[in-house]
């Protein structure tokens, strides 16, 4: 039976702080009267998405919790400011290394999220669960989140914080004992039953036998639904979706073989009716469950992005978010199509192979800005593409790691070379600036840096903080486009309403 069992009435009663007797239940689909047991308690099945970079912060994640579900706070970048519309989130770097500014951004990361899982916590009232999310590939993740649970722990040792997630790669061992230090549950953000297998065998192998002790929930986050990253693999095809009922129920299957039964799935992607996923309820194939909302609580009044960020949500059509692989990470993830991820394609819409030594099918010489005077070598159709390209002002060869020739204007050029000067090492490996965190390898990774993504810190700090949103990073889900013909957006008189997250709950459990 999913949902475990029906103490759901009581648990919204205490959620809202009034009698039972007082709680207007009847209109809500029995199903949904139930609670889930996620990170130690009983909660909605409403999990707020984490997001990242300042638009989930303490005051939205403790508005979930206030109401009795599950809310998020994104770790990596969290502002160091009070205020639910507070949007300053960029760190002053004073170091002229990067390995230097690496560590203050780590500094300055623990505490933001310290300071924005204090403002959860209280504004929470001890309801719900406050939980904390992490790119895995975020640099610098592991310290930021020791620090982070060290200064939120409780006199009684308990923590502030119930539960990590983390995904856009794997947790590892240390991360899971970081956690079991603390009293925290470690929640994986997986995209398939494979994933889960390798996490229960390499990260959570101490509790075997155990593992509902250390994950409170399991998030599947569907790759051709969910906005961000995703952890689509190599044997599958981006552009051939599957069914998320049948990904789900192979998941429960492995956890269920794994003493898992009672071990909540968060579905994570597509959710925007409740309706939709009713043949998911007290169904024995999916099991305990519980819904993610990402794109709708951006739609909040709490959600800290601009108003003309909800407004472009609003007129999103369908088709306008594409799953790409344009991030750093070297991870597919899903934006919204503006100036910035169509100039990502027609660049990589720009590139030739090329050689170091003539052959017989690469047997023409280029040469240019970018290219070394003994030139490359292409073949003949490539070099007239590439004489074109120069003709239209992409004047500027520049390398990738696959040893193809990437051709760029002299603007764009210069806009990558500082954008490499400025790295604050915000990912552990970056593809674009050839960033590591690891000292031995005297934080490089060794290759060429790759032209054809984007500085992923840039580009949220920027839609976060509200500059020119056409040429900023706007990850969404997939359905954002329901948006604009859902009437819960609009008043009686055809303007934009905004709801206050209480209010968007509380239309969730209607199924609508």
């Amino acid at each position: 039976m999913s949902l475990i069992n029906e103490p759901g009435i009581e648990a919204e009663a205490i959620s809202q702080n009034r009698p039972l007797q007082d709680q207007p239940f009847d209109f809500l689909p029995k199903e949904l009267r139930k609670s889930v047991f996620i990170d130690g308690a009983w909660i909605l099945p409403l999990i707020q998405g984490g997001k990242g970079v300042g638009a989930t912060n303490g005051t939205t994640a403790g508005a979930w919790a206030l109401e009795n579900a599950g809310g998020t706070i994104a770790a990596t970048g969290a502002s160091t400011t009070i205020g639910k519309n507070s949007r300053d989130i960029s760190y002053t770097y004073s170091s002229l290394t990067r390995p230097e500014r690496h560590e203050e951004m780590i500094k300055w990361s623990i505490k933001g999220c310290t300071l924005q899982v204090q403002i959860a916590h209280q504004a929470a009232q001890g309801r719900g669960r406050v939980r904390i999310n992490f790119l895995k590939m975020a640099g610098g993740s592991m310290h930021i989140m020791r620090g982070v649970l060290a200064n939120t722990s409780l006199k009684d040792g308990a923590n502030m914080i119930h539960a990590v997630t983390m995904g856009a790669g794997l947790p590892s061992e240390e991360d899971a004992q970081i956690c079991a230090d603390e009293g925290v549950y470690l929640d994986p953000i997986i995209s398939s039953s494979m994933a889960l297998k390798v996490l229960l065998k390499r990260t959570y192998r101490k509790w075997q036998g155990e593992f509902d002790k250390r994950i409170g929930a399991v998030i599947y986050e569907d790759p051709w639904l969910a906005g961000g990253h995703n952890g689509i693999t190599s044997r599958e095809n981006p552009d051939e979706p599957q069914n998320p009922y049948d990904r789900v129920r192979e998941l429960r299957t492995i956890m269920n073989q794994n003493g898992m039964e009672n071990v909540a799935i968060v579905m994570a992607g597509g959710v925007w009716h409740l309706r939709d996923w009713q043949n998911w309820l007290d169904n024995p194939e999916i099991g305990p469950i519980a819904f993610q909302i990402g794109t709708r609580d951006l739609l909040t009044r709490e959600c800290p992005i601009i108003d003309e960020w909800k407004h472009l949500l609003l007129s999103m059509n369908e088709g306008d978010v594409a799953l790409n692989k344009f991030s750093p990470t070297g991870f597919y993830s899903s934006a919204y199509k503006n100036s910035m991820i169509r100039k990502l394609y027609e660049r990589s819409e720009r590139q030739v192979p090329y050689t170091l030594q003539a052959n017989k099918e690469q047997s023409e010489q280029i040469n240019g800005a970018g290219i070394p005077a003994k030139g490359f070598f292409v073949n003949p159709a490539d070099k007239a593409k590439t004489k074109n390209w120069i003709e239209q002002g992409f004047t500027v060869a520049q390398r990738t790691p696959d040893k193809t020739l990437v051709f760029v204007s002299k603007q764009d050029d210069r806009e990558l070379k500082r954008i490499k000067t400025d790295c604050v090492g915000c990912l552990s490996t970056c593809k674009l600036t050839t960033w590591s965190e690891t000292p031995e390898k005297k934080f490089s990774t060794g290759r060429i840096p790759d032209p054809r993504v984007h500085c992923i810190r840039e580009g949220l700090l920027g839609a976060i903080e509200g500059e020119d949103l056409d040429n900023q990073l706007i990850f969404a889900g997939h359905n954002a486009y329901k948006a604009g013909d859902d009437p819960f957006y609009r008043d009686e008189h055809g303007n934009v309403f905004i709801p206050t997250v209480k209010q968007l709950i509380e239309r969730l459990l209607t199924g609508n």
